[in-house]
């Protein structure tokens, strides 16, 4: 009987049009939306080369040294500038189509020409200062101490640095991720909706349905087993799709842990139905309003999370962290996030050690709740 039910069970939610937008295609246009609309946000944007431009003519050619210094500058795999060497005339005219930053006039102090400021003119603009200082610096100590000039030079020609960056992770950031964990997490809370519609099949007063389940010759927790049984199934099974679609499709990292992945996905989808048969079982009004209070609970948990904005999820975990540890949807994304950025297990474990609590309150919750409800007629 048990197989019977759990059968035509999965039958007849296959077939609940609402439920499987809600829980399994929604998830994926939401996140679709997401990849078109962060796309580019997590990629940085690599440093372009400097257009300049010297002017050309004695000035230029009495300074041999500048002009290989600018050159020297200009090659190599990652070259500060892009530069060419023109008459003033035309380094005007391309200043002022927008072809290069600035054009720098040779001289005792060299002169930059440019239309606007900006970061490249900064960088040009720290450079002639640079080598002016530098230049007179030399100038000075040779015509005081000639023998100190190699020493000079070696030392001008080296650089240092004392401070060695160390990340808590090897991978790099992608603040992206905030998002997609967080929709995550928006669908495994979704599930409560399969959650609330088994315990209103149970509840007699509450349709015609649940009235005839009632006086069968089944034990109604067995209806009920076989039906939530059959939910998890439906609803872990559009995770697992859409986990497929972001990491092969959309391109969203996860790590090198699938197998912990998958099992962040199965005890969430266990949360998020047994959320919804909680709310179900405890909220004694209409079924629109028991769908009311999931909506409420999944969204106002997912906006936490950092699905809409991403750094309401750093301000909470800054200011208000113990309130992350009781939003179910923090749970479940930062799980995800655990697994991706940091080496150690821990932070994970923890998370789902939550998660397994939650369900096991909202469990026993529903099974003393929905024991204990009898009727006085049918």
């Amino acid at each position: 009987m048990f197989l019977h039910i759990f059968k035509y069970r999965i039958i007849t939610l296959l077939r609940e049009k609402s439920l499987v937008f809600w829980t399994m295609i929604f998830p994926l246009v939401l996140a679709t939306f997401f990849s078109v609309a962060l796309g580019n946000i997590g990629k940085i944007e690599e440093f372009s080369p400097i257009s300049v431009t010297l002017v050309s003519g004695e000035a230029l050619n009495q300074q041999p040294e500048f002009l290989k210094t600018m050159e020297d500058l200009s090659k190599g795999e990652n070259p500060l500038f892009d530069l060419s060497v023109s008459d003033e005339r035309t380094a005007l005219q391309h200043l002022k189509d927008y072809d290069i930053s600035g054009y720098i006039i040779p001289g005792k102090t060299p002169d930059l020409v440019v239309l606007n400021s900006g970061l490249n003119q900064s960088i040009l603009k720290h450079f002639l200062d640079q080598y002016s200082q530098n230049t007179a610096t030399i100038k000075e100590i040779v015509a005081s101490n000639p023998d100190a000039l190699p020493a000079l030079l070696e030392s001008l020609s080296m650089t240092a640095s004392y401070v060695v960056e160390k990340g808590v992770t090897e991978k790099s950031t992608d603040p992206t991720l905030v998002y997609f964990y967080a929709l995550i997490a928006m669908a495994c809370l979704y599930g409560s909706m399969y959650g609330l519609e088994e315990v209103n099949r149970v509840q007699a007063n509450l349709s015609a349905e649940a009235a005839r389940i009632n006086i069968a010759p089944v034990h109604k927790l067995k209806v009920f087993a076989a039906g939530v049984i059959a939910a998890l199934i439906i609803h872990f099974s559009g995770l697992l799709i859409l986990l497929g679609y972001m990491n092969y499709v959309l391109g969203v990292g996860f790590g090198q842990n699938t197998g912990y992945v998958i099992m962040v996905l199965f005890v969430g989808s266990i949360l998020g139905i047994s959320m919804g048969t909680f709310i179900s079982a405890l909220v004694k009004k209409g079924e629109g309003v028991k769908i009311a209070v999931v909506l409420i609970v999944s969204m106002a948990g997912s906006f936490l999370a950092g699905m809409m904005i991403g750094e309401v999820k750093y301000y909470v975990a800054k200011h208000v962290p113990i309130l992350g540890y009781l939003n179910p949807a923090n749970l479940l994304s930062d799980s995800l996030y655990a697994l991706y950025y940091y080496d150690s297990h821990m932070r994970f474990f923890l998370n789902l050690t939550g998660m397994s609590l939650y369900s096991l309150l909202f469990c026993s919750m529903t099974y003393l709740i929905i024991r204990g409800r009898k009727y006085a007629s049918l």
